[in-house]
């Protein structure tokens, strides 16, 4: 037991990060950083004057563009804690990630096709601008961690 106002030392693994896995992470969850900001600029647009048949595409597009960002995030989480020596398991969770990546990519393609007719429907400039701002930011970090994991299959 610790002494009154003196912190619980929290034990941590020692286990060196693969260097490949922990750059593709940060960019993975860069990606959902920004994944974040855009959902809640279609929330908060969702609540503003626009019309669900306008939004209706984006919004299932945005969640399916969230949802594989985390199964892609949680994939390269599990590359930390998978031995070395279980080469077969890190290889599947590897083809798995980078199956996920792609998916992911396509999603993003379908939702540049919805920020494009927001264009169409008179969606205010300011608004247009910053979702194509972070959809941009989700999709450049996205690369990132997909041309990462390209580079350690060599």
């Amino acid at each position: 037991m610790s002494e009154p106002g003196v912190p619980v030392p929290i034990r941590q693994s020692r286990r060196p990060i693969h260097p490949v896995w922990g750059i593709s992470l940060r960019d993975l969850r860069r990606s959902l950083y920004a994944e974040q900001v855009m959902s809640a600029l279609v929330d908060e647009l969702q609540a503003k004057e626009y019309g669900a048949n306008v939004l209706s595409p984006l919004v299932v597009t945005q969640l399916e563009t969230s949802r594989l960002r985390i199964v892609a995030v949680g994939h390269c989480i599990r590359l930390h804690f998978i031995p070395t020596e279980a080469s077969t398991e890190q290889e599947r969770t590897r083809q798995l990630l980078m199956e996920t990546i792609r998916r992911t990519d396509l999603a993003d393609v379908r939702a540049q096709d919805e920020l494009t007719v927001l264009v169409q429907s008179g969606v205010e400039a300011d608004w247009l601008h910053s979702l194509q701002l972070w959809h941009r930011e989700r999709r450049r970090w996205l690369h990132s961690a997909f041309a990462a994991l390209e580079r350690a299959n060599g």
